[in-house]
C-alpha cells in the first residue's frame, strides 16, 4: 500500500527539523514542496529552500535563481547574493572563480548592488563577488574586454570608500585599498587597453577627485593614464606635458614605470633618440632585475631602431638568464629576440654578473661626457639612507646611499670620506649627486678619523625615543651638538629612566665593518 502523500505543513516542519543537522536532507525536501505544492510555496519557503543551499555541501544554482525570479523579494535576493559567494567565490582558487563566471554575473541582476557609500555596516556580497572574478582575469594576462563588461554592472557611486585592511604574518596590519578605488584601478586600465581614450580619461579624473587617500601609486597611475589617453588621441605635446609634469612631481620622479611609458610612447612615435634617454632613466630608477625584464626587451627595440642592434644582444642575455633563474615561460616576442642574436639559453651567465656589465653600460649612456666631480661627505642622515656633499667649489649636494657604486650595509662611517661623482639635478632642480665612488674610508685611518676611537665617559641628553616595545628602547643622545644613535634591551637595569629629556653618562665604541656606532649608556646622570 503506497504510504500516504504528506502534506504542505507536514514537508515544511520536517525541512526545518532538518535544516541545522541535515541541511541536504533540507534541501531535497523543499525541492519535492516546490514540486508538489507550487501554489502555495510562498517567499518564506523560498528563502528557507536558499538557507538550506547555504549550508549544505552542493547546490542547485539554477532552482536557487528561479526562486529568485519569481519571487522578487529583499531578503531573497540577498540571501542568494550570499550563496553564490560561498559556493563560487569565497575560498576558491583563480580558475575556480573564472569557471563559475555565469554564477557571479546573475547577482547584477538577481541581488541588486548595495548602496555602500551611504551605509557600509554590512559588505555588499555582489560587490565582493563581481571585483573577486576581475581580480581572477586580472591575473597573468589581463582580460581587459571581461573586466570592463563586469565592472559595467556595478555603480561605482554606491561603492564605499573607506580603505580597508587585513592583518599579515610578516608585516602586521596592512591598509588596502577601497572598493571605490580598486574598480577606478581596473576600470581605467581595462579602458586604456581597449582604447577608449575619452571615456578612460573621464574616469581617471573623476577617480582623482574622488579619492582621499591613495593605494599602490594609484595616483601616479590615473594621471599617467590621462598622459597615455591624450597620446592615444593624437596629442601628443599634451601628453609630453602631462607627463613631465608627472616626472617633476616628488611622487612621480623616482618612479621607474613612468619613464618607461615615456619612452614607449616615443618610440612609437619615431622618436628614438627620447625615447632611449627615458629608457636608461627608467633603469636607474628601477627595482630588482626580474620586475624590469619589459623594460630590458623595450631598450633592445629602441637600440635596433638606432642602428645599435649590437649592442642590444647583451640585453638578449640578460632576458634569458632571467627567465631561466625565475623559471618562467618563453614568449614569442622573447624568441625572436634569441633566435635574432642566436643567444646560447642553457648556458647564459647568472644575471648578477651580466648586470654588472649593463651598469657600465647604462652609466656611460646616461652621463655620457659629463666629467666626475671630486667632494667630501659632510653629513648622513640619521635613517642611514643618504647625507650630503661638499664639492671643491663649495657646492653642497643630496645624496641617496643606493647611489653608491660600492654597495654597503650602512654609511654611518662615511662623514668625511673624499668621494668622485656626477653632479645631476632632482625633480625640484636641486643638485644631487650619482654614481659615487667613494676613495678613502675613514674608518680605515684612525689618525684622520676621530669616529674610529673609543669615546669614554661622554655626557649627553636623550632628544628622541625611536621605539619602546618588548625589545627595548631605540632613540638618540645629543652631545656637542651631535646626535648619536643608542639602543638598549630589555633587561637593562634603568630602562624607565631612558626618556626624553633624561642626562646620559656614555661611551661611544668604534664601528665594526660599516656598521653604526656602538653607544653604550653607562648611568643615568638626572
Amino acid at each position: 500500500m503506497d504510504s500516504p502523500i504528506e502534506t504542505k505543513q507536514e514537508l515544511d516542519s520536517k525541512a526545518k527539523s532538518n535544516l541545522a543537522s541535515n541541511p541536504n536532507e533540507a534541501v531535497k525536501i523543499y525541492k519535492s514542496m516546490y514540486e508538489q505544492y507550487p501554489d502555495q510555496f510562498n517567499n518564506w519557503d523560498a528563502f528557507y529552500s536558499i538557507k538550506a543551499m547555504r549550508i549544505s555541501n552542493s547546490f542547485d544554482i539554477f532552482w536557487a535563481s528561479e526562486l529568485v525570479e519569481k519571487y522578487k523579494d529583499e531578503k531573497i535576493c540577498g540571501l542568494y547574493g550570499w550563496l553564490v559567494f560561498d559556493k563560487c567565490v569565497k575560498g576558491k582558487e583563480r580558475t575556480e572563480i573564472i569557471n563559475n563566471e555565469q554564477h557571479i554575473l546573475s547577482l547584477i541582476n538577481l541581488s541588486p548592488q548595495k548602496n555602500l557609500k551611504e551605509d557600509d555596516k554590512f559588505p555588499c556580497p555582489t560587490t565582493i563577488s563581481i571585483l573577486k572574478l576581475c581580480d581572477a582575469h586580472a591575473e597573468n594576462l589581463f582580460n581587459a574586454q571581461k573586466i570592463n563588461d563586469f565592472l559595467s554592472g556595478l555603480d561605482y557611486n554606491l561603492l564605499s570608500d573607506k580603505a580597508q585592511s587585513k592583518e599579515t604574518q610578516t608585516r602586521g596590519e596592512v591598509e588596502l585599498s577601497s572598493d571605490l578605488e580598486k574598480y577606478f584601478a581596473l576600470k581605467t586600465k581595462a579602458l586604456l587597453k581597449l582604447k577608449k581614450f575619452e571615456s578612460c580619461k573621464e574616469l581617471c579624473s573623476i577617480a582623482l577627485q574622488s579619492i582621499q587617500k591613495f593605494h599602490y601609486d594609484n595616483d601616479l597611475w590615473f594621471k599617467m593614464r590621462i598622459a597615455l589617453s591624450e597620446d592615444g588621441l593624437g596629442n601628443s605635446e599634451k601628453s609630453e606635458e602631462l607627463f613631465k609634469e608627472l616626472l617633476s612631481s616628488k611622487a612621480g620622479s623616482g618612479k621607474w614605470f613612468l619613464y618607461r611609458d615615456i619612452s614607449q610612447i616615443y618610440l612609437e612615435q619615431s622618436n628614438f633618440e627620447k625615447a632611449w634617454k627615458y629608457a636608461v632613466d627608467a633603469t636607474f630608477y628601477g627595482n630588482e632585475p626580474h620586475f624590469l625584464i619589459g623594460l630590458y626587451l623595450l631598450q633592445a627595440r629602441i637600440l635596433f631602431k638606432l642602428n645599435r642592434a649590437s649592442e642590444a644582444s647583451i640585453l638578449a642575455e640578460l632576458i634569458a638568464s632571467i627567465l631561466k633563474e625565475q623559471e618562467w615561460n618563453d614568449k614569442l616576442e622573447y624568441n625572436k629576440l634569441f633566435s635574432y642574436f642566436k643567444t646560447d639559453r642553457l648556458n647564459v651567465k647568472p644575471v648578477k654578473e651580466i648586470i654588472r656589465t649593463l651598469n657600465t653600460f647604462w652609466q656611460n649612456e646616461r652621463y655620457g661626457n659629463k666629467t666626475k666631480t671630486k667632494g667630501i661627505i659632510i653629513s648622513i642622515l640619521h635613517n642611514g639612507k643618504g647625507g650630503k656633499i661638499k664639492d671643491s667649489n663649495g657646492t653642497v649636494l643630496d645624496f641617496l646611499k643606493k647611489d653608491l657604486v660600492r654597495k654597503l650595509k650602512s654609511i654611518d662611517n662615511l662623514k668625511g670620506a673624499n668621494v668622485v661623482f656626477y653632479s645631476m639635478k632632482n625633480f625640484e632642480g636641486k643638485d644631487i649627486a650619482e654614481s659615487i665612488e667613494v676613495l678613502n674610508f675613514p674608518t680605515q685611518n684612525n689618525s684622520n678619523n676621530q669616529n674610529s676611537q673609543k669615546k669614554q665617559n661622554l655626557e649627553g641628553e636623550i632628544v628622541k625615543i625611536l621605539h619602546d616595545n618588548e625589545r627595548g628602547k631605540v632613540g638618540f643622545i645629543k652631545c656637542n651638538g651631535n646626535e648619536h644613535y643608542f639602543s638598549v634591551n630589555p633587561n637593562y637595569h634603568s630602562i624607565s629612566k631612558i626618556t626624553v629629556g633624561t642626562k646620559v653618562l656614555f661611551d661611544i665604541l668604534p664601528p665594526k665593518d660599516d656598521k653604526k656606532d656602538q653607544t653604550r649608556i653607562k648611568k643615568i646622570i638626572a
